[in-house]
C-alpha cells in the first residue's frame, strides 16, 4: 500500500515538474489591432515573418516577441502650457543673417507603415524611433521652409503664415527620409509662431493701429453705406408712391369707363324699351282701328242690307216716296218756322220809311 501511495504521488509530482517545464517552453501573447508583433529567433536572428492581431502561442525559450503600434500616433512640439506636448517648440531663425528669432508649436499625427516593421526593428531603431528619426526629421523640415522667409512676421500671421503651414505639411507627408526608415506622416498642424516678446508687442502694437486704420475705413464705408440705403430705401417710396398713384389712376379711370359704359348700356336699353312700347302702343293703335274699321264696315253693311230690305219692290219705293215727302215737308217747316206774316199797311210804312215808293198797283 505503501508503495502504491509512493508511486502515485511520485507521478503528480513528475506531471507538475513536467507542466512547469512545458510553460517555461511555451507563452501566450495577445496582439492587439492596431499592433504587429516582430519575432527575434535565438538562433536565426529577426524573422521576416511577423505576428498580426490575435491570440498566440509561442516557444518561450526560442523566441522573443516585440509589440509595435500601427496605429495612428501623434507627436507634439510646444512650450506653452500645452500637457499634450512631448518636445518643446521647434526653435528657427527667420530672415537675413538669421536675425530674428522664432518658435513654431506643431503637432504631426503618424503611423508606422506595416510593411517595414521588421526593417525598423533590424535597424536597431526599435522604439526609440520618435526621438531617433522621427523628432529630428520634423526639426530640420520645419527649419529648412521657415529659413527663407524674409522676416519672422512673414511666419507670424496672414498670408505668410497659411503658406508657411502648408508648407511644412506639404514637405513632411512626402519626406523621402521618413518613408524610408518606415514613417508615414498623416498630416500636421502649426498651434502658433512665437516672436521675440519685444518683437510681438511692436508688431501688436502696428496692428492695432492697422486694425484702428481700417476700423475707421470700415466704418467710413458703412456710413456711406447706411447714406445709400437711406437713399434708396427714400427712392423706392417715392416709386412706391408713384406706383401706387399710378394704380389708383388707372383703377379710377377703368372704373369711369366702367360707369361710363353701364350708362351706354342702361340708355340704349331704355331706348329699346321706348321703342318696343312706342311699337306695341302703334299695334294696339293699329289693331284697334283695324276692329274699329271692321265694326264700322259691318254695320254700315248691315245698314245697307236693312236698307235694301226696307226699300225693296214697289212697297219699298212708295216708303221711300213717303219718307222723302216727309222730309222734304220737315225741312219747309223749319225754315216757315222763323217767319212772320205783316199787315199791308205795316209793309207800306216799311217802304216809305226805307225810301220806297210803292204805288196802289204795286200793292
Amino acid at each position: 500500500m505503501n508503495k502504491v501511495i509512493s508511486g502515485l504521488v511520485g507521478a503528480f509530482l513528475l506531471i507538475v515538474i513536467a507542466f512547469a517545464v512545458l510553460w517555461n517552453f511555451f507563452a501566450i501573447m495577445k496582439i492587439e489591432g492596431n499592433e504587429m508583433g516582430v519575432i527575434q529567433d535565438w538562433k536565426q536572428g529577426v524573422l521576416d515573418k511577423t505576428l498580426v492581431s490575435g491570440t498566440h502561442f509561442y516557444n518561450n525559450w526560442a523566441w522573443d516577441i516585440y509589440k509595435y503600434n500601427i496605429g495612428t500616433q501623434k507627436i507634439t512640439f510646444d512650450s506653452h502650457n500645452n500637457a499634450d506636448a512631448e518636445w518643446p517648440s521647434i526653435a528657427v531663425e527667420v530672415g537675413e543673417n538669421g536675425g530674428q528669432k522664432a518658435s513654431v508649436s506643431i503637432s504631426c499625427n503618424y503611423h508606422l507603415n506595416p510593411l517595414k516593421i521588421v526593417q525598423i526593428h533590424k535597424q536597431g531603431i526599435g522604439k526609440t524611433y520618435e526621438s531617433v528619426v522621427l523628432k529630428r526629421e520634423i526639426v530640420d523640415t520645419v527649419n529648412e521652409i521657415a529659413r527663407p522667409h524674409a522676416s519672422a512676421l512673414d511666419l507670424y500671421s496672414g498670408t505668410g503664415f497659411v503658406r508657411f503651414k502648408n508648407d511644412v505639411d506639404k514637405a513632411l507627408k512626402e519626406n523621402i527620409f521618413l518613408k524610408e526608415k518606415g514613417v508615414d506622416i498623416e498630416n500636421t498642424i502649426i498651434y502658433n509662431v512665437h516672436l521675440d516678446p519685444a518683437y510681438e508687442a511692436e508688431i501688436a502694437g502696428k496692428q492695432i493701429a492697422q486694425q484702428q486704420k481700417l476700423r475707421k475705413v470700415e466704418e467710413t464705408k458703412a456710413a456711406e453705406e447706411e447714406a445709400k440705403r437711406i437713399f434708396a430705401m427714400s427712392q423706392a417710396n417715392v416709386e412706391k408712391v408713384r406706383q401706387e398713384a399710378e394704380a389708383q389712376k388707372i383703377i379710377t379711370v377703368k372704373n369711369a369707363e366702367a360707369q361710363a359704359e353701364q350708362q351706354v348700356l342702361q340708355a340704349d336699353a331704355e331706348k329699346k324699351k321706348r321703342v318696343a312700347l312706342a311699337e306695341g302702343e302703334r299695334d294696339a293703335n293699329l289693331a284697334l282701328a283695324s276692329g274699329i274699321l271692321a265694326v264700322g264696315q259691318a254695320e254700315a253693311k248691315v245698314a245697307e242690307l236693312k236698307s235694301q230690305a226696307l226699300y225693296a219692290g214697289e212697297a219699298g219705293a212708295k216708303r221711300a216716296q213717303v219718307e222723302i215727302a216727309t222730309k222734304q215737308a220737315e225741312m219747309v217747316k223749319g225754315i216757315l218756322s222763323g217767319v212772320q206774316v205783316l199787315p199791308e199797311r205795316a209793309l207800306i210804312q216799311l217802304g216809305r220809311t226805307a225810301g220806297v215808293a210803292v204805288s196802289e198797283s204795286q200793292t
